[in-house]
């Protein structure tokens, strides 16, 4: 399926289950936290439907292929913007799908601003979810990769990915990251979604909550939160440029 295609049944699941839309809507709010402030533009990657621009209009929203809801065409792997040009690179479920993350890693250092940020939303694989990604998601699930390393999967079409990158680059080889990439601090590193995500269905999956229990289900999601090593489906992750 084209990634335009895959794209359409997207925007149809976000119009027809408020669920979804609540729950990130709120995941977007974060990003918007997180965002440097100051000069340069802000580069979504692998936008999709460009739901951010509904916060932040001025962003520009690009994809890997050409969609009528993209701006431009970009590869997060050859970043055609000036050293030093960006204050924020956002990656909203991204990351996974990078055939190689070192590459763009490299990519986001030299076209970030000193304090510019790459802020990121990803699936994490905690001992609760990696089973439930490995049952029910399309996706890859693979924590025995080298996530600094090129793997020819990502390449079989736009929507390839392996859910367990995130994890491995950013919280379980954290100390590699810090070796190879110094300048790009982690300033931020949160993990959550741990009821309503995976009960909301997302996108491909009906919900298995009505909209009426988000309010109650946010409520212990926050008394979860010391258990999230254990039971988080996703993680924020925020790198600022030194």
């Amino acid at each position: 399926m084209s990634l335009e295609a895959t794209l359409a049944e997207h925007e149809r699941a976000w119009e027809e289950r408020e669920l979804l839309r609540r729950l990130y809507g709120e995941w977007y709010e974060e990003i918007v936290r997180e965002l440097a402030p100051g000069p340069g533009a802000t580069v979504e990657l692998g936008s999709g439907l460009a739901q951010l621009k509904q916060l932040l209009p001025g962003v520009v929203a690009t994809d890997v292929e050409p969609t009528r809801w993209a701006d431009e065409v970009v590869d997060a792997h050859d970043l055609p913007y000036e050293d030093a040009s960006l204050a924020n690179l956002v990656l909203f479920d991204v990351f996974h799908h990078l055939r190689d993350p070192a590459r763009f890693l490299g990519e986001a250092r030299r076209t970030l601003r000193p304090g510019g940020r790459v802020v990121m939303v990803e699936p994490y694989c905690s001992p609760l979810s990696t089973p439930v990604y490995r049952r029910f998601h399309h996706e890859l699930t693979d924590l025995a990769v080298d996530p600094f390393a090129p793997d020819a999967r990502q390449d079989e079409h736009a929507m390839a990915g392996n859910q367990a990158l995130p994890t491995l680059a950013f919280f379980r080889r954290e100390t590699e990251l810090r070796r190879r990439w110094p300048e790009l601090r982690i300033v931020c590193r949160r993990r959550f979604a741990f009821v309503l995500y995976p009960l909301s269905g997302g996108y491909s999956r009906r919900p298995l909550v009505p909209v009426r229990l988000h309010r109650p289900l946010r409520a212990l999601e926050r008394v979860l939160t010391p258990l999230a090593p254990l039971l988080a489906f996703r993680c924020l992750v925020v790198l600022e440029r030194r």
